[in-house]
């Protein structure tokens, strides 16, 4: 048995397609209505909570795989507490579990003692599955999601503008979810790794949010449609006014500047397991037709 945690998300929702594919056993857990296709198609779920020991124990018995993503529960006004609670209780469940293999999804930011905003949860993740000294556990760590661009379709539908509190020229290495969960599928399946041990992957190329805005823009049918980089408070007034809990809102805001300070992301890409196929047009394409 196959547990997935946010099978509800860009990644697990992947990765429990791939499991099912594959004709493997799969568990996963609804915390809201949503997975009933999985549940169709065979998988198990568990109706209930990523923050209740119960839950987890319902969910993790008698599995010996498992990827552990944390969700963003973005309206949640307790947004940070809520992902260490959840956290705290996952691990815990995990050690308590017959589980000997977890793939677990960060980002390259929780690479940094000095991570923020989002990027702080998942370090926090990181080094509670550490301590599982007896399991085998391999975190997936990836940069900028490009599905994060899709969140800005209704600004740009309603205003013609795309924007964020990110530098309009700086370059990110963005990558597609479907490859992190080819990855976290494979290695899932296969359970090759053992110990603990973090792996960095990359997309093929780094773009700008200024190229990437040109790239919906045409499209959408907008071949002219402008980049803007907005002022912090600004940006955290829009997610709140969008139903982002103020913590939340500002947890988020706190990560795009954090990619600004950041800089260029050279030293990622030179650090980087493995570079994955797909491209922001091929992406684009494939969401966009």
């Amino acid at each position: 048995m196959i547990v997935v945690t946010g099978a509800a998300g860009n990644v697990g929702a992947k990765v429990s397609d791939r499991l099912l594919r594959a004709d493997q056993p799969v568990r996963v857990l609804e915390h809201r209505r949503g997975l009933e296709e999985l549940g169709r198609r065979g998988a198990e779920v568990v109706t209930g909570d990523l923050a209740d020991p119960a839950t987890l124990g319902v969910l993790l018995k008698g599995a010996e795989a498992a990827l552990v993503a944390l969700p963003d529960v973005v309206t949640d006004p307790e947004f940070t507490a809520t992902r260490s609670r959840m956290s705290r209780v996952i691990v815990d469940a995990i050690g308590g579990s017959g589980v000997t293999h977890v793939v677990a999804l960060s980002t390259v930011a929780a690479g940094n003692p000095d991570a923020t905003g989002p990027a702080a949860g998942l370090r926090e993740l990181e080094r509670r599955l550490s301590r599982l000294q007896d399991r085998n556990v391999l975190v997936l760590r990836a940069p900028f999601y490009m599905e994060n661009l899709l969140a800005a379709i209704p600004l740009i539908r309603a205003q013609g503008v795309n924007g964020s509190a990110i530098d309009g020229d700086l370059r990110l290495p963005m990558i597609a979810t479907r490859d992190v969960a080819r990855e976290a599928a494979e290695r899932l399946l296969r359970r090759d790794f053992t110990g603990h041990r973090a792996r960095l992957l990359v997309g093929p190329e780094d773009v700008s949010m200024a190229a990437a805005t040109r790239a919906l823009g045409e499209r959408l049918g907008l071949p002219d449609l402008p980049y803007v980089q907005f002022p912090p408070d600004g940006v955290r007034g829009a997610l709140v006014g969008a139903g982002m809990s103020e913590e939340a809102a500002a947890e988020m805001v706190e990560l795009q500047l954090a990619l600004n300070r950041a800089g260029p992301f050279h030293a990622v890409r030179r650090a980087a397991d493995a570079t994955t196929p797909t491209r922001l047009a091929e992406f684009l394409d494939a969401v966009l037709p």
